[in-house]
Order: structure tokens, then sequence, then C-alpha cells
């Protein structure tokens, strides 16, 4: 049964941040932990990246380095001088990451260690801003405040993240569906230059907002919108890529047959790996797809239908991407449909608080997003009735 709580909206905002910072802290060391940032000698590793000598694809995943190399370019000596002799003092003691982490072999090299830290809190601030984002998308969507807060923290300990770019991926697809669903379009457009800037798939992504922009915008507004974001992130996407035109590797990686063959073996639906220090069942293992199928059934009717059209959409772009360019069971390629896979988390638990605290519990209140997604006042549904009403 549920209360109405003594604390005040900013003590529950406080205590909000806090279970966040929490999860956020867990999910990003498992990542870390089981991944870290490739240091060694591969061509796929942060140090790579940072210096430009990456291999393709991966050396276009710049945001995060550039914005490390800028900030290591600007900050004074000094101030560089005294973070290097403090990692230094009775080594590796007052250097947590290579004090805490096995992989995190370059987190003491005094050429990198300043950008190794600044990309590392970089990718976690955006990893708990990206679940805040999730818990507003959930509500204006949704509405239900108790699962909208459950979600982010359940999809953030199953987030499938490998790389540094995967979190602020994650929250400018977030920053771009919140955005979309009040169709401001004078924002998606920059959006979309960072972040493709961060990873070249966002323009692809664009594409699935249509939906949403049309909550409160006409056909063709929402399709200019569209447009606009696809043109500016592939104008960045072919800049990028001019400019890392010699590193070694391909644009892209095609794996296709090894994918097939994979996906034909019957073995590969029961394999486990270590994660989070336990042996626990690979993404493809049946125990994980079922509870992906229980997940999907218990949510998708209760989903909005701007929701489900976006989700249809990312997957019709997203599954064949992943099936030929992905690598086996690697599903942070499928990072498309990670709002829809957070939107159908809410969706399945609102459905089971309701039944598990029914009759005290009133159900959920309808959607607002022209009755559709709630969490809008009148006026603004009234206004993006009138403007759905003006195609």
């Amino acid at each position: 049964m549920y209360r109405q709580t003594p604390f005040t909206r900013a003590t529950r905002s406080v205590m909000l941040l806090c279970t966040y910072l929490l999860v956020a802290a867990a999910a990003f060391c498992g990542m870390f932990s089981k991944h870290g940032f490739d240091d060694g000698p591969l061509s796929t590793s942060l140090t790579a990246t940072l210096d430009g000598t990456a291999s393709r694809p991966y050396v276009y995943r710049q945001l995060l380095p550039a914005i490390a190399n800028a900030s290591d370019a600007l900050l004074p000596g000094a101030v560089k001088a005294h973070f290097l002799a403090h990692l230094a003092k009775d080594a590796p003691s007052h250097d947590p990451l290579r004090a805490t982490f096995v992989r995190a072999t370059k987190a003491d090299d005094p050429a990198l260690a300043l950008r190794y830290y600044i990309v590392y809190g970089l990718s976690f601030c955006a990893l708990v801003a990206a679940m805040l984002m999730l818990r507003l998308v959930c509500l204006d969507l949704h509405g239900d405040e108790v699962a909208a807060t459950l979600a982010p923290p359940i999809f953030a300990i199953a987030v499938p993240a490998s790389y540094f770019y995967d979190f602020p991926e994650l929250l400018f697809m977030t920053l771009a569906v919140w955005l979309a669903c009040r169709a401001k379009w004078r924002w998606l457009v920059p959006l979309a230059i960072v972040a493709t800037f961060n990873k070249e798939s966002f323009p692809v992504f664009a594409l699935t907002l249509y939906p949403f922009l049309r909550l409160r915008a006409s056909r063709r507004a929402a399709a200019a919108c569209v447009s606009a974001c696809v043109v500016a992130g592939a104008l960045v996407n072919v800049l990028v890529k001019l400019r890392y035109a010699g590193n070694d590797g391909s644009p892209a990686i095609f794996n296709l047959w090894f994918n097939l063959q994979f996906f034909a073996n019957p073995r590969s639906y029961f394999l486990s790996e270590w994660t989070y220090g336990l042996p626990l069942p690979r993404a493809t293992n049946v125990i994980v797809l079922a509870v992906l199928a229980l997940i999907v059934r218990a949510g998708w009717d209760a989903l909005p239908d701007c929701v489900r059209r976006h989700a249809l959409l990312a997957a019709a772009f997203n599954v064949p991407l992943f099936v030929v360019f992905g690598f086996l069971d690697e599903v942070r390629a499928l990072s498309m449909l990670d709002v829809s896979a957070t939107l159908l988390v809410c969706a399945a638990a609102s459905r089971y608080l309701v039944r598990a605290s029914a009759p005290q519990r009133a159900a959920p209140a309808r959607a607002a997003f022209a009755h559709e997604a709630p969490g809008v006042t009148g006026g603004a549904l009234a206004s993006g009735q009138a403007a759905a009403n003006g195609v």
C-alpha cells in the first residue's frame, strides 16, 4: 500500500539523486571492472583514441576524448603537476583507478592520467544524467511515478555497455526523445551534431523520433525536423571520417557471417559469462530471452502508440545493423532500443504494482501527450492537439 510521505520535494530530490548515484556507481564499476578502457596495445583503446591513432570505426567516437584533450591543453601546468604528483604518492594507493581495477593499466601514465580520469568521470556523469532523463521520459510517456523511478536503475544495472562512449550515447538518445516529445527542434539539431560526434549512428536514431514529434507538430514540421537532424549528423559523420580516413581499419566492421553462424548454433543460447563477479547468463541465453519475453508481454500493450511506433522503427533500423555489423551477442550494438527497453520495464513494473496494491492504489493517469503520454498540463495538451489537428 502506498502512502503519502512527509518528505519535502527537496528531500525527495536529494534521496532520488543519492539512490541513482549509488546504482550508477555499481553499474559503472561492473562495466569498468569487466571491460576497462581497453588499456594496452589495442587499437580500440581509449589511449589510442585520445592520440587519434585508434583504428576505424572506433576512432570516430571523439566527443569525450576531444573534451579530455582540450581540458588537458587548457589547464595550467601547476594544476596538472599537482594532480600527477598526488597520483604518484605511495603508488598506487593515491591512484584509485590503478589500485582498484587491474585493467586500468594506463591510469598512472603521466602522459595520459589526467585525460584518462576526465573521460572516466564524464562517462560516469553521463550515466547518472541518462538515468535522470530516462525517469523524466517515463513520467511523460507513462505517468506512474513509482514505476518511472524504478525503471532507470533496473535498466542501468542491466545496461549492455562496454565502451566509454556508450553512456553519453544513452544520454543523448534519451534527451532526444524528451525534446522530440515537446517538438523542440531548435535544440534537436545541435544535439544531433554533438551526439554524432560521440557516435556516428545517431543520425539513424534521429529517424525514430518522428512518432514523438508528431505529438505536437504537423507531419511536415516533424519530417523537416527529422531531416535536419539527419543532415546535420551526416555532415559531422562525413567530416570525422575524412579526418581519420588514413587510420587502419574500415568505416564499419562486417560480421554478418560470424553472427549467422553464432545464432544458428544452439549452444549460443546456453552461454554464461562473469558479470558483477558472478557467472550470469549471456545476452542470448534462454533465461535472458525468457525474461525479455515476459517484460514485452507485460508492458507492450500498456505503452502509448507513439512509443510502440518508435520501438518498431528502432528495431527496423537497428536489428539489421546489429546482425551485419555487430559482434555475436554484444547487444550494446542494439543501443537504439535502450529507451524503448526502459519504457517497457516502466510499463511492466507499473502493471505489476497496480495489481499488487489494488484496490488501495489507483491506476496511473492516462496519457497527456495528445492522449498518448501523461505528464503535461491541460494547456500543453490543448496546444499539442491543435498542432496535430492543423496537419
